[in-house]
């Protein structure tokens, strides 16, 4: 970490699970708020109630439960290889006091040999979306992306390439902000054909209006992007 340091800049720490602590924070992180690192390491995990949103606190905790319950029920040799990592957009106290949307990215740093969690990375980054949750399991070796539904507190995977190409193609002129008429022109189809496909979206990925489907491909963007 000290030598990612040197190279650029970067908002990371990494945390200790097997004695409760943070272990190491990088110069630049929003965890440090004018504190120094032995200040954040005597408090332990309870330095992150200073700083998060307790609301997050909360919404977040049968999201990473079910992250663990996940990652344990892997057969031995699967966590010691495990390759991916837990994404969660939350609220975070800035050195203003004001509290801002941020990103984490969490992967697995060591395991003990008996595949028990030892050190994790925590990169904070800019938000996937607007608002705090969006939280995803990504396995890099494969193209799978899970996402967490609080609704019925599961993962579930992200249906990101079974959209069909034109479905895709309607998205991305909608993200352009080109209305349905011109679409329509573009693509050469008529209106309600542009309307119909836009349902068959909404009802594939699970959201409600065209503002929802262009966040929802932005976030597959940063999630699939390889």
């Amino acid at each position: 970490m000290k030598a990612l340091e040197a190279l650029m800049d970067i908002d990371a720490y990494i945390l200790d699970y097997m004695n409760k602590k943070i272990l190491y924070v990088t110069k630049g992180s929003s965890l440090f708020l004018g504190n120094t690192l032995d200040d954040i390491q005597r408090e332990g995990y309870l330095y992150f109630e200073k700083f998060i949103h307790e609301k997050d606190i909360e919404t977040r905790a049968p999201c990473n439960r079910k992250v663990f319950e996940y990652f344990y029920s892997l057969p031995l040799n699967k966590r010691l290889n495990f390759n991916g990592y837990y994404t969660y957009d939350l609220r975070v106290r800035d050195r203003r006091g004001k509290m801002i949307l941020i990103n984490q990215k969490i992967t697995i740093l060591d395991l003990t040999n008996d595949g028990v969690i030892r050190l994790t990375l925590c990169v904070i980054s800019y938000p996937t979306a607007e608002k705090p949750g969006n939280a995803y399991l990504k396995l890099n070796d494969n193209s799978v992306v899970w996402q967490y539904i609080p609704s019925i507190d599961k993962f579930v995977e992200v249906k990101t390439q079974r959209l069909t190409s034109k479905a895709m193609t309607i998205l991305k002129l909608a993200s352009n902000g080109k209305t349905e008429t011109e679409i329509a022109e573009i693509l050469g189809i008529s209106i309600p054909t542009v309307k119909y496909h836009k349902k068959k979206i909404f009802a594939r990925i699970g959201v409600k209006n065209t503002a929802e489907a262009i966040q929802w491909m932005n976030n597959q963007k940063k999630l699939v992007k390889r």
